[in-house]
């Protein structure tokens, strides 16, 4: 019997193999064989010892390369060589640039004639220009190129080869392949075929750069963050809120000319001229030095270390001249019980400062340059939640009394000494800082002042100082600028969520995700553009044909038994299963694995209800394979298993992906007790129940009654999603968007005041598919007992509830419940974060309705990550206020808010153990110095309830 090895080679006769991994003879006859395996090849009558010897041989390549290194056919030494049986995916050329990738190019010769070497790898343009070419490469150690010329041999000639071969990529970058080079070839033969042969040669060259410029961005970004010492962060907090509390002991002892007791300093009365201007001006030091430390550790990564100080180093010296020496000297002072670092950022630019003055930029300055500079994102920090605190927090809880004229007297000489020598940034110039000064509603903004006056000047309450230091820590973390929030004030996020790119386009994370991409798009329908000057026209013509957003509207048929596995874990494994109930889920699959599981072949089995495609991840959530189940008469079968770029799956998890399939029993039919009627007299047969066809109707029309009734809440969703107008696509919008998105969402459209808190919570109460269930006679609803399930954001148990959720009518307005509950959950996300938009809407606009529930739910779930303040005495009923209130009264507002909160998380048993130790709680920031009576008192006023 012949041994019939991978890729249509069969062993010759007097040739015996032996299993890699357990060293039993391969019976040509078995039935059992597994596809692809790795085998050693060997005489017939070899003993055991020397097939022991080539196994370990084998093994070694195999732990090096993978099993794909076995189908190269390496010499193992005394007769043997390695190979791989039937059933192996891709082509040899793979097994031979595997196999390569572990030899180099001195063990190349166990590979056999160099000249097969190269075939195997290039085809039969293989000359030997193209020959030196690729040696050249390997030596280089750049694999990637011949990885690409490899994939390329099948639409490049010669000479085209040699330049993709001659390709090299940026110091530090890593550009190793991904992926088997067939099966990028198969994708370059889609794209690239309507193309010239020179032109294809002129895009794969443009999209190496390309993904070499994304490549080399990531790389920055990676070593930026790393040489940034973040342990210093807790120390340096600490060290930074007790020079502070330091300083404010001192200004007390300096104004009341005596040492302060616990009474003189409660006593104390802030003023902007005995305590506010010595604050407001130390941190507006310490943002300007903490700006320049950062900005130098981004020119430092950029151009080195000598060049980048250099290039800043005017900033430099304008932030030194903000402090005194002897103020310099006070937070130098050593405190090694709390942190190595000084107190406060401006000595570290005293020092790099002191040395660009004086000192030669040698070896010793560099070595200092890396030290200081590594500070750079920890002082950042500190001193970005310092402003925070003082700006948001401390000045607007104090009466506005005490530092009336603020915006008026905060206009330091200082500033404009240093705006005179650093200037502004094209990211934020001053005609474009719309913000309030300070925390004063209506005050005239920079640029409006320079609208009116082109001489007006910039004021320290101005605070660019403050939103210039957000961006510098934004671009260390990679981004473009901080993410600005328009309020009563300045506010900005620091680490704003990347933009997303439109589903299906093509990625530049690596050559075969962009080249995955295209070939994906032509599969669906799109057509290749021709006579493309480089890889950004193609992507763009690809995508204008709309096959992508055709693509992403289909939805699957899943059957229940698959259904109900949705999140569950992998028996045997700790990967946990997610079931495709939609094409948008696979277009985010095949973005990440660079495969065509979003493809029309998988798209219309899916729909049709022939097969079912789900992902393995892993605990962090990232993708270890797509697979396809396929129906058989007797149950499922598995028609194909993944990992990213098409290679084969982890052995034992594919053999357990096997077993779960095998196990898996086609559901019974649904069968309702409550369904069963008893037999008419008539011989005529009755046909089942079905609550598609009995009573989608009647839920239709209450549907459609309680839409109309939402209309409004409809009207906030498209402000909130930023549509002009309401229409399908804001529905859509909010529901893909994933609950941190949504948070971030929210307070964005607060923010900016596209809509108010109130008409927001308003909103988010409207649950049209709710009422029109409820709605419904009580004879219906007993029959069909799982209509209340509609509302459940959670995959719907049965096909009968899926095709019911198919009509438009009832798929807005379960869209609409979804919504509603998802937002409130958002809201809610702001809350337990003390997110300062959700804070100042909340003591802008309060109403008991938002109130109740709220503190309910921040009561059950408290975890002191947030200040949080007793507005009850622990034990007690009563909760103090205009008018007062308690916690039991069936008729009051907080028994009334018990269904919100249930839908928020909240127990009345988790609330009544946690009110007996701490009575309910709020956070601290939504109160006033008046305390939770006056946020009280507005709330009720604003909703009309009865004041005693």
């Amino acid at each position: 019997m012949t041994i019939r090895l991978a890729w249509g080679v069969i062993a010759e006769r007097d040739r015996k193999a032996w299993l890699a991994d357990t060293g039993a003879p391969v019976d040509p006859r078995a039935h059992d064989l597994s596809e692809g395996a790795a085998i050693v090849l060997g005489p017939e009558d070899a003993a055991a010892d020397r097939v022991a010897v080539a196994r370990e041989q084998l093994a070694q390549l195999i732990k090096a390369g993978g099993v794909v290194v076995a189908g190269a056919g390496v010499d193992l030494g005394d007769g043997f060589v390695s190979a791989r049986l039937l059933g192996a995916t891709g082509d040899r050329r793979d097994a031979v640039f595997a196999a390569l990738r572990v030899l180099g190019l001195d063990g190349a010769h166990r590979l056999g004639e160099r000249t097969a070497t190269l075939v195997a790898l290039f085809g039969l343009g293989a000359t030997k220009p193209v020959g030196a070419a690729a040696e050249s490469a390997i030596d280089a150690g750049q694999w990637g190129a011949v990885h690409l010329a490899s994939a390329a041999a099948d639409i490049l000639g010669p000479e085209q080869l040699e330049k993709v071969l001659a390709l090299r990529t940026p110091d530090d970058i890593d550009m190793n392949p991904v992926g088997a080079p067939s099966a990028l070839a198969e994708n370059l033969r889609r794209v690239f075929e309507p193309q010239s042969r020179q032109r294809r040669s002129v895009l794969l060259i443009d999209l190496w750069e390309q993904v070499c410029a994304v490549r080399s961005a990531a790389h920055d970004r990676a070593r930026l963050i790393a040489r940034q010492d973040q342990s210093l962060l807790p120390g340096l907090r600490e060290r930074y809120r007790r020079f502070d509390d330091d300083l404010a002991i001192q200004l007390v002892h300096d104004w009341i000319r005596q040492p302060p007791t616990i009474a003189s300093a409660a006593r104390f009365v802030p003023t902007w001229e005995n305590f506010w201007s010595h604050c407001l001006t130390k941190l507006l030091q310490d943002a300007i030095a903490a700006t320049v430390l950062l900005r130098a550790a981004l020119a430092v990564n950029k151009y080195g270390a000598v060049e980048g100080m250099t290039r800043v180093a005017g900033q430099f010296a304008a932030a030194s001249a903000l402090v005194s020496g002897a103020d310099a000297r006070r937070a130098q002072r050593k405190a090694p019980e709390v942190s190595p670092l000084a107190a406060r950022p401006v000595c570290a630019v005293r020092e790099l400062d002191a040395w660009l003055r004086y000192r030669p930029l040698d070896a010793g300055f560099e070595i200092l340059v890396r030290k200081r500079l590594a500070t750079a994102l920890a002082y950042g920090t500190v001193v970005f939640e310092a402003c925070h605190t003082m700006l948001h927090g401390s000045i607007e809880h104090r009466s506005l009394v005490y530092v009336r004229g603020l915006a008026d007297n905060w206009d330091l000489a200082d500033l404009h000494t240093w705006r005179a020598a650093v200037g502004y940034t094209d990211i934020r110039p001053p005609t474009a800082w719309n913000w309030h000064q300070m925390v004063w509603e209506g005050a005239p903004s920079l640029a409006a002042r320079l609208a009116e006056d082109p001489a007006a000047t910039e004021k320290a309450a101005d605070l660019m100082w403050y939103g210039e230091l957000a961006d510098a820590l934004a671009q260390i973390r990679g981004h473009r600028a901080a993410a600005g929030h328009e309020s009563y004030y300045a506010y900005f996020d620091i680490d704003p969520e990347r933009p997303k790119p439109e589903p299906m386009t093509p990625r530049l994370d690596s050559l075969p995700l962009a080249m995955a991409g295209a070939a994906q798009l032509i599969s669906l329908g799109a057509t290749v553009p021709v006579r493309c000057r480089d890889w950004g026209q193609l992507c763009a013509g690809l995508m204008k044909s709309g096959a992508a957003a055709q693509a992403l509207t289909s939805e699957f048929d899943v059957p229940d038994e698959i259904l109900a596995e949705d999140g569950q874990i992998l028996p045997d494994t700790t990967a946990r299963i997610q079931v495709a109930r939609g094409a948008s889920l696979l277009a985010d699959w095949s973005d990440y694995m660079g495969n065509c599981i979003a493809g029309p072949r998988y798209q219309v089995e899916a729909s049709a209800g022939r097969s079912v495609l789900i992902a393995l991840r892993d605990a962090a959530g990232t993708i270890l394979v797509n697979a396809e189940l396929r129906t058989m008469e007797t149950g499922w079968r598995l028609a194909e298993a993944r990992t990213r770029f098409n290679d084969d799956p982890d052995p034992d998890l594919r053999q357990a992906l096997h077993r779960w399939v095998w196990h898996l029993k086609p559901s019974e039919p649904e069968l309702d007790v409550a369904n069963i009627e008893p037999p008419l007299p008539s011989t005529r047969r009755r046909s089942a129940s079905n609550p598609v066809r009995d009573i989608a109707p009647a839920l239709r029309r209450e549907a459609e009654r309680t839409l109309s009734e939402t209309a409004e809440a409809l009207t906030v969703f498209a402000a909130l999603a930023g549509h002009a107008t309401p229409d399908p696509k804001t529905l859509t919008a909010l529901r893909r968007m994933s609950a941190d998105r949504l948070a971030t969402t929210c307070a964005d459209a607060l923010a900016t005041g596209a809509i108010t808190l109130p008409e927001l919570w308003s909103a988010t109460a409207a649950r049209p598919l709710t009422a029109a269930v409820a709605a419904l006679d009580s004879a219906s609803l007993a029959r069909y007992p799982r209509l209340h399930r509609l509302s459940d954001d959670a995959p719907l148990p049965s096909k009968s509830l899926r095709a019911l959720v198919k009509d438009p009518t009832l798929a807005t307005a379960r869209s609409m419940d979804l919504i509603g509950a998802r937002l409130r959950t958002a809201i809610l996300t702001l809350a337990r974060t003390d997110h300062p938009v959700l804070t100042q809407a909340i003591r802008r606009d309060p109403t008991p309705d938002l109130l109740c529930p709220l503190i309910l739910a921040i009561t059950c779930t408290a975890d002191g990550s947030i200040p949080t303040t007793a507005i009850t005495t622990p034990g007690e009923d009563t909760v103090p206020g205009f008018p007062a209130t308690t916690l039991s009264d069936p008729n009051g507002p907080w028994h009334r808010a018990w269904p919100t909160a249930t839908e928020l998380g909240a127990t009345p048993t988790k609330f009544a153990t946690r009110t007996t130790k701490t009575g309910a709680l709020a956070p601290t920031s939504w109160l006033t110095p008046a305390g939770w009576p006056a946020l009280w008192r507005r709330a009720t006023i604003r909703s009309g309830l009865p004041h005693h």
